[in-house]
């Protein structure tokens, strides 16, 4: 029987002050991390509805927050607690523990296309690792098809350079990587409002609060 895929979406708990801090240069720090919960909700709703394995959630800041766990019990996924050091060593440590093909999505990309979705699953069951490119300089998801610490240790993480980074050690390393459609990934005020007409809860709640 041929193994699951399993997809974890990297979050962080909506904690205010703690998340999302970049949007409040037109919000408080409340509304960000109401809106992080948002972003959070509507990047399960794609997933559920688009990936064949099993979904999680990666979290950490606070796994028991009440209002992460309210969210998976909703769409009946699993809640998994992040471990310690920066991205990179979060990212490796959550690939080792679920094994490999493995593929993790930042929970700023709710308006992932369910292509991407699609081309990543397939590209995975036929052994080929995947990268998601951000428009930031990033990447808001990478799938693995066997263990890559090089691609994790002593990197610029939140800096434009990652990206270019990623690829070179990429192509140093002789892998085959499959890149999918870049997407602009939502860290400050202009990516969001770029992205609502896709994440229909977060302009109701824009509006409701009357942000927009």
């Amino acid at each position: 029987m041929e193994k699951e895929i399993p997809l974890l979406i990297f979050a962080k708990a909506p904690i205010p002050g703690k998340v999302k801090t970049r949007l409040t240069s037109h919000c408080s720090e409340e509304q960000a991390a109401e809106i992080a919960g948002l972003l959070l909700n509507q990047c399960l709703v794609r997933v559920c509805e688009f990936w064949p394995g099993d979904v999680l959630v990666s979290t950490w800041l606070d796994v028991d927050h009440p209002e992460l766990i309210s969210i998976c019990r909703k769409f009946d996924v699993e809640l998994v607690r992040q471990k310690t050091g920066d991205l990179g060593a979060k990212m490796h440590a959550a690939f080792e523990e679920r094994g490999y093909p493995c593929v993790i999505l930042g929970s700023d990309a709710p308006h992932v296309s369910r292509q991407s979705l699609m081309e990543a699953y397939v590209s995975l069951s036929e052994q080929r690792s995947v990268l998601g490119p951000s428009r930031d300089g990033g990447y808001y998801l990478i799938g693995l098809t066997e263990p890559s610490p090089w691609l994790f240790n002593d990197m610029p993480w939140g800096t434009d350079a990652v990206l270019g980074l990623t690829r070179e050690r990429i192509k140093g390393q002789g892998q085959r990587f499959v890149e999918l459609g870049d997407l602009n990934d939502i860290d400050e005020w202009p990516d969001l409002i770029e992205t609502l007409n896709e994440i229909p809860m977060v302009r109701d709640y824009l509006i409701d609060q009357d942000l927009i």
